[in-house]
């Protein structure tokens, strides 16, 4: 009896698995355009999805770095999540594996030097699941700056983002 509750407590545990949080980081060049400035970066990230593959609520934590000076263009967090989630899509002859087309909406804050402050928003039109990856094509986003009297919206776009989760 005990090995048998010992079996079934292991294999509950590795069904766990798949669900359980993971992390990982993305690389993305970046092109931002607000009242005051812009610049192009490149945005390096660290990503938790706490859903694992589901990638419902994905928290980033990224660094544009700029290569000229300032070297340093800010710090954001995101927090993202798919609108939906389809394995038969348009987009299947661009991927010689079977990944997910999963169209994903952002929002967060960003800090910027010289206290600057901006509420972003985005949408990922291209967005592709893998089991450990995440592909992003021409990702726009929105950004609203509360630096006073350059205070406007602004805009930008991730090129191409690839995220790799562990």
């Amino acid at each position: 009896m005990r090995k048998a509750i010992l079996i079934l407590l292991l294999l509950l545990s590795i069904s766990a698995l798949p669900a359980a949080p993971s992390f990982g980081y993305s690389l993305s060049p970046v092109g931002v355009s607000f009242p005051s400035s812009s610049y192009g970066a490149l945005s390096l990230s660290a990503v938790l999805a706490p859903t694992g593959d589901v990638h419902a609520g994905d928290i980033t934590l990224s660094v544009d770095l700029s290569p000229v000076k300032p070297f340093f263009e800010g710090v954001s967090l995101l927090i993202s999540t798919p609108v939906f989630r389809l394995l038969d899509h348009p987009f299947d002859w661009a991927f010689t594996n079977s990944v997910i087309w999963a169209p994903s909406i952002s929002a967060g804050v960003q800090y910027r030097l010289g206290n600057e402050w901006n509420v972003l928003m985005g949408f990922s039109p291209l967005s592709f699941q893998d089991t450990a990856f995440i592909y992003e094509f021409l990702s726009p986003f929105a950004a609203y700056s509360y630096s006073g009297e350059d205070s406007g919206w602004g805009w930008g776009m991730y090129v191409m983002r690839f995220a790799y989760f562990f």
